[in-house]
């Protein structure tokens, strides 16, 4: 049914079982990091409701030629607004009225609330009621990084299900039906392991391998206590928030890789550097790993709060060599 969908085969059955005995959740939240397939399983689960043939989703039936070309009228997608991309009450408002009319085609009406990890709680408590007691033919669909972006009062009411990374071998089989060389799907996979979508953004967009690259070269300074060197990666590393972003987030996997690589030599990495792990693994002890970790989460706090990034990346590198 989800036969272009790679690995959660446990969360596949369950919602291929729901689909077939005609038994599936009015709410479902997928979480887990950007990249993992969230929104093409929400896409699938609600093609399949909205389908108008036996075998569901047929992708040949007039419904799943409308949804594939996003023209179907019973898909509804919430649009994002305001700086931290929540939803806007009047938003909120008109789905809660269209919930009143009954489908265009078919038997469902699907609601799309993608990436709402800034989902206010007011916009919440909104939907609380359609939620609680929705018609027969709604359903709902949150896409989040994680399950707590929504009230429990949400989440109580709904089906939450965690997406993890699928194998390394799954995700080069994926890469690589995309057309791209073996080599090439091994540089991706060593930066983003079984994240399919961050794989594939790595190899559609230099920035991010710039970025990959620029997290390596850090790696490498800490290791050889080069600070100057540590703050002229920063630097480069601080020009975009997006980019400060990622890079925060690929040193902090790669220090977490060198601190579990002091108690397991077998553990399952997650950082962009094996190498410069293991390396930093022998060097730095327990308390200079968490030292680092917390400096990280202090740039990632001033990230958010719009604080000047040299300055926080500045900290972030003295921090760093402090401890190391």
């Amino acid at each position: 049914m989800f036969s272009d969908f790679y690995g959660n085969d446990d969360i596949q059955n369950t919602l291929q079982q729901m689909l077939r005995r005609d038994r599936a959740a009015h709410g479902f939240l997928f979480y887990g990091d950007s990249g993992l397939g969230k929104k093409t399983l929400a896409a699938h689960v609600a093609a399949a409701l909205l389908c108008s043939s036996d075998e569901k989703p047929c992708g040949m039936c007039k419904s799943c030629r409308m949804f594939e070309k996003h023209t179907h009228p019973d898909a509804v997608f919430a649009e994002h607004s305001g700086k931290r991309g929540g939803f806007s009450v009047e938003t909120v408002r008109k789905i809660c009225t269209d919930l009143a009319t009954p489908p265009n085609e078919g038997d469902a009406k699907c609601y799309f609330f993608f990436d709402c990890d800034n989902m206010d709680a007011r916009t919440q408590n909104l939907l609380l009621k359609a939620i609680e007691e929705p018609p027969s033919y709604a359903y709902f669909f949150f896409t989040a990084q994680a399950q707590t972006a929504l009230l429990p009062t949400i989440r109580s009411r709904i089906i939450a299900m965690a997406l993890m990374p699928v194998s390394e071998s799954d995700c080069r089989r994926a890469l690589m039906q995309h057309g791209y060389a073996a080599g090439d799907c091994d540089s991706a996979i060593e930066a983003f392991h079984g994240n399919i979508g961050a794989c594939l953004s790595f190899l559609e967009n230099e920035t991010i391998r710039e970025t990959v690259a620029l997290t390596k070269s850090a790696i490498h300074s800490i290791i050889k206590k080069d600070e100057y060197a540590l703050l002229q990666i920063a630097a480069q590393a601080g020009t975009d928030r997006e980019r400060t972003r990622l890079f925060l987030m690929l040193l902090d996997r790669t220090l977490r890789d060198a601190a579990a690589l002091r108690c397991d030599a077998s553990v399952s990495l997650t950082g962009c550097d094996p190498s410069g792990a293991s390396e930093l693994s022998r060097l730095l002890t327990a308390a200079a790993s968490q030292i680092m970790h917390l400096s990280i989460d202090r740039a990632y706090a001033a990230l958010h709060a719009n604080v000047n990034l040299p300055l926080a990346l500045s900290a972030l590198c003295a921090a760093c060599m402090d401890a190391r």
